[in-house]
């Protein structure tokens, strides 16, 4: 056989073995939506998958490295979608980014709640990916806080790092209570944007101050 047609064979296999992982990956996903990580079991997924347990193990690992490589995905995913261009009008940044991660979050709501009390749990998200959800959405609360300063919304009496973190803090509050099943969705959006609108509040300037007053009761008048 001719050099290039040992290449294109090679080319074939490792594409075929690439759709294969992907779809134990999908097989894997749907078997930690419905019944978390803890319960998912490696002998499951090749029950599931139609393969041997040695053929899971030779494409991923073990039971953990399939978790973070899925968690990896997913970490992707989200930083997409919060990474939006940048809006000037805090309010609207802030709706911007919430709605961004919601909607993601309806796309596979089981698989994004069990995912996240397994993160948490083993300290996926945080401190062992680099640029993790918890860097990535910082940075956007920083960026929200430094423009608001800038533009006039915010009279820049108070430290925008601390201002961030109090941002993130609400979003990081909220998505734990819906991880939990104390929440859904909707009442997600409404307890971050008015821990959002709160923290504004505290160095918004007396035209803004109003505007967010406003903001804070339609939100709540809404949930009534």
């Amino acid at each position: 056989m001719s050099k290039s047609g040992v290449a294109k064979g090679n080319k074939t296999r490792q594409a075929n073995k690439e759709m294969r992982r992907q779809r134990i990956l999908g097989i894997a996903r749907e078997l930690i939506a419905a019944q978390g990580f803890e319960d998912f079991t490696i002998s499951d997924l090749a029950a599931k998958a139609e393969v041997s347990i040695p053929t899971i193990h030779n494409l991923f690992g073990k039971k953990y490295d399939i978790f973070q490589e899925l968690c990896g995905e997913m970490v992707v995913r989200i930083g997409e979608v919060v990474s939006q261009p940048e809006l000037v009008d805090p309010i609207e940044a802030a709706e911007a980014f919430i709605d961004n991660l919601l909607d993601l979050y309806r796309n596979d709501e089981a698989f994004y709640r069990a995912a996240f009390v397994a993160g948490e749990r083993t300290k996926l998200f945080e401190h062992e990916l680099p640029a993790g959800i918890f860097n990535k959405s910082l940075d956007i609360a920083k960026q929200i806080c430094a423009s608001a300063v800038e533009h006039g919304y915010l009279q820049g009496n108070i430290d925008t790092d601390w201002l961030a973190e109090q941002l993130f803090g609400c979003q990081r509050l909220a998505r734990q209570d819906w991880v939990n099943g104390y929440i859904d969705l909707s009442r997600y959006r409404t307890q971050v944007l008015v821990g959002m609108f709160m923290t504004y509040a505290a160095d918004a300037t007396p035209e803004f101050h109003q505007r967010l007053r406003d903001c804070i009761a339609q939100l709540i008048q809404a949930e009534q």
